[in-house]
């Protein structure tokens, strides 16, 4: 067994087979990237390559096809907490007077 496929597994187990984003379950597809379904499995950079991110195990993560496509260029840990309804209870909670977009 390669060492991706062995460090691959080690993640999976990490995340218990869940995306880092929504925590939703994902599938192992054999499938050609365009006919994958939105919960199959991809490997995700959590600081993209195009912004210096490097494919060290710390930069690594699990994300859903769905949330991998849909982040985008936007920062994965402000996309965690969109994907996760949290960012919607932190501008809920802001003090009175806080600028709000």
């Amino acid at each position: 067994m390669t060492r991706h496929i062995q460090n691959r597994i080690k993640i999976r187990e990490k995340q218990g087979g869940r995306c880092c984003y929504c925590l939703q379950p994902m599938v192992l597809s054999d499938r050609p990237p365009w006919k994958q379904p939105p919960n199959a499995e991809t490997l995700e950079h959590l600081r993209r390559r195009a912004d210096g991110g490097r494919n060290n195990r710390d930069n690594i993560a699990l994300a859903c096809k769905r949330c991998n496509e849909e982040r985008g260029t936007m920062d994965w840990l402000l996309y965690t907490t969109y994907r996760r309804g949290e960012l919607w209870e932190l501008i809920e909670e802001a003090p009175p007077g806080a600028p709000r977009r």
